[in-house]
């Protein structure tokens, strides 16, 4: 399954939903991002997750940054 424009890191690459002998995985074919889906989650959930950690996490960096350059 393909997710269009659903990268949690580049924001605008294509995550894949594939599986190999030891576990489903979502791989951004455009940057190479890559994560293990746990078993008692669906693919979206994972990805709607993620967004909303690297979101989080993108906006401590912001904020830490801001708050250097006023010091």
């Amino acid at each position: 399954m393909l997710y269009f424009k659903a990268c949690p890191r580049c924001l605008t690459g294509t995550v894949e939903h594939t599986n190999d002998l030891y576990s489903e995985y979502l791989q951004c074919i455009m940057c190479g991002f890559m994560h293990d889906v746990p078993e008692e989650t669906t693919p979206i959930e994972e990805l709607k997750r993620l967004h909303i950690e690297m979101r989080k996490a993108r906006e401590a960096e912001e904020a830490a940054e801001s708050a250097s350059a006023v010091a």
